[in-house]
């Protein structure tokens, strides 16, 4: 008996002038999966908002979510609850007076299983005086929750955010905590104008993680042009091999899915192996 679901990658285009816009985007996409049987999806980070980090900003207050699901996003949780479907919703995040670029991992019932806050934030504090800017330590406080792998839509799922996929150590701790989905949502600029040289790197990083971690991955960003920044796109999924099962090829919103059989993950093999009391050049470093 084989444990096979439908997972999918929900690749964005720059965001609505509203959040109530952007979510009926989302809507329809998640309708779309639903259409398609998909079990499990996954949006790109910072979903419900344009990527704000650009640029410094007097007040971003109005960018966060202080509690999910809120009114706003209520009904990508309903429809989550009445297709059996469990997805994964990327966020600004305020708690106190803390801001975090989070992920709410929902399960297939709508409700949250689990919580993850990115934990590598790029980008400098102060805009440099030339070329385009991340700005992320100005507005976001390092993820403090680790690396949780929860259950969704009879899956272990996991998720670290964009530049988190640059850090070999993040996707590692997911493998090793039994993730048989690993999920990176992305916000990722072309700075230079090359978008196949964006979407190559990002394609290497989550590629031979899903190979060294013997499990399945879902890659989704924003694509096309937002405040004249060009985002890179190209979300995709990934099977255990390293191998490609599905890929964007759009600029825009785009749904894509694979069926995949969860036996194939092959983690504890690689995890079996291992010789933690080697590595202790890592620890403190």
């Amino acid at each position: 008996m084989t444990r096979e679901i439908t997972i999918g990658a929900a690749q964005l285009g720059p965001a609505s002038e509203s959040k109530g816009e952007t979510v009926e985007r989302m809507l329809g996409l998640m309708s779309e999966a639903r259409n398609a049987n998909v079990n499990f999806l996954c949006f790109p980070e910072l979903a419900l908002t344009e990527y704000f980090c650009t640029i410094v900003r007097d007040s971003v207050d109005e960018y966060f979510e202080t509690d999910l699901p809120s009114p706003l996003t209520r009904p990508l949780f309903d429809t989550a609850r009445e297709a059996g479907m469990g997805f994964v919703l990327p966020y600004a995040e305020k708690d106190g007076d803390q801001h975090f670029n989070s992920s709410a991992i929902v399960d297939e019932t709508g409700c949250i299983a689990g919580t993850y806050r990115k934990v590598h934030i790029p980008g400098t504090f102060e805009p440099k005086e030339e070329g385009n800017n991340i700005l992320e330590k100005r507005y976001f406080t390092p993820g403090d929750l680790g690396f949780p792998v929860v259950d969704s839509a009879g899956a272990r799922v996991g998720v670290q955010i964009c530049y988190d996929r640059r850090f070999p150590e993040s996707f590692r701790a997911l493998g090793i905590n039994g993730a048989e989905i690993i999920c990176t949502p992305y916000n990722t600029p072309a700075f230079d104008g090359d978008v196949k040289k964006g979407v190559d790197a990002s394609d290497m990083c989550i590629r031979s993680a899903a190979y060294y971690n013997g499990c399945f991955a879902i890659g989704v960003g924003k694509a096309g042009v937002e405040n004249d920044v060009q985002f890179i796109g190209g979300s995709l999924l990934v099977a255990p091999d390293g191998s490609i099962l599905a890929r964007a090829e759009s600029g825009g919103d785009e749904l894509i899915t694979a069926t995949i059989d969860l036996d194939e993950v092959i983690t504890p093999l690689k995890t079996a192996d291992r010789r933690p009391s080697e590595y202790e050049v890592l620890v403190g470093n």
